[in-house]
């Protein structure tokens, strides 16, 4: 029963969205599990899939692609810097009673997710500081 794809499914307008994100999903995992997946989740067939794909060119797919490492690394940031400052406010409440926190555990996170944030915003992680010495005779 290959051919199981009901009348509406022939219906079914796909918005530029839909589109993005069927040529970001194919192009991550291009399995037939990953095919199938697309097909139900926007009740499409399969050629759908391949005319979408084949109605953007290889420079298209590429900024689809680009723009969606963009976005995935302001959420990263975000998520982490939420993270930094949920832990910063525990450790604000609970820094005079030791025994129900390890400092150690959250001020190594702390750091981490600091320098990571930096990392994902192209920023320096390390203080670099510059010594110039002239000697005048």
């Amino acid at each position: 029963m290959a051919n199981n794809i009901t009348s509406y499914k022939h219906n079914y307008k796909l918005t530029e969205e839909d589109k993005k994100s069927i040529v970001l999903e194919y192009t991550l995992n291009r399995t037939k599990t990953t095919i199938d997946s697309i097909c139900k989740k926007y009740c499409i067939s399969e050629q759908t899939i391949y005319n979408v794909l084949n109605s953007y060119n290889q420079k298209e797919k590429q900024e689809i692609i680009d723009d969606s490492i963009k976005e995935y690394r302001k959420n990263f940031s975000k998520n982490a810097n939420l993270i930094i400052s949920k832990a910063l406010n525990r450790l604000n409440n609970e820094i005079d009673n030791a025994d129900n926190i390890n400092l150690n555990q959250l001020s190594t996170t702390i750091g981490i997710l600091y320098d990571k944030t930096r990392l994902e915003d192209n920023l320096s992680t390390s203080n670099n500081s510059i010594n110039i010495n002239i000697k005048i005779d």
